[in-house]
């Protein structure tokens, strides 16, 4: 729920705060399961499927499985709609974590306000990012549409060397749950380096972000076009 696709400032958590006040909790929560429900389709489905593309990557924040305030409790209610959208119209998915305890990065679609990445100095956001992702593993690990996990989203560890130590930390977790799917790693730096990576991990693809074909001077659509026209 970034703030470019909304057209709000803020991120994700403070526009669900902000929310619940001036709606009260039951639609607060009735709002938020339908815009899950609309954010992917049956008809987006089809239209991926129209343009031959047989796999697409689903971001998802971890708070749609654990609360803060109630760590390593699992919240079942988070997998309704990932549940829902793997195998549409035979199209594979990618589980993207998209935001992760403590934010691996300090940008807005790591839903972190802080503009600080806590999760490189704390263990215990790593720790639950680890456990969250064995249960992941544990509840698709033998669902033949689920084409990986991606266990974390643009990473920015500003130390190089913290980032590859815990992708083989993660590896070996969802291994031991999980031996089949592949793991896909993004680069450091929001995907763009590769400083540290000595090593490559079995079954995994290695993943790099590149933006400079989205920059208007390389995108083939006007920006001035109505946003139906896109």
């Amino acid at each position: 729920m970034e703030n470019f696709i909304t057209g709000y400032p803020g991120h994700e958590s403070q526009h669900r705060t902000a929310m619940k006040k001036v709606l009260g909790p039951e639609k607060y929560e009735f709002f938020f399961d339908r815009w899950l429900e609309y954010f992917f389709t049956e008809a987006d489905a089809k239209f991926f499927a129209g343009l031959g593309l047989n796999c697409i990557r689903i971001p998802f924040n971890y708070r749609h499985l654990e609360d803060d305030m109630n760590p390593r409790v699992l919240k079942e209610s988070g997998f309704k709609h990932l549940d829902r959208v793997c195998s549409k119209q035979n199209i594979y998915t990618i589980l993207d974590m998209h935001t992760a305890p403590g934010g691996q990065n300090g940008d807005w679609h790591s839903d972190n306000f802080t503009s600080y990445a806590a999760f490189w100095d704390y263990k215990d956001h790593q720790d639950r990012t680890v456990w969250l992702w064995e249960q992941i593993a544990a509840r698709y690990r033998s669902n033949p549409w689920v084409a990986g996990y991606n266990p974390l989203n643009e990473p920015c560890d500003p130390e190089h060397v913290r980032l590859p130590a815990f992708y083989e930390r993660v590896e070996k977790a969802i291994r031991a749950v999980d031996p089949d799917h592949i793991l896909w790693l993004d680069g450091n730096t929001f995907a763009m380096e590769w400083k540290g990576f000595d090593k490559v991990l079995p079954n995994c693809v290695y993943s790099i972000h590149d933006y400079a074909v989205c920059l208007p001077s390389h995108f083939p659509v006007s920006y001035t076009l109505p946003r139906n026209k896109r």
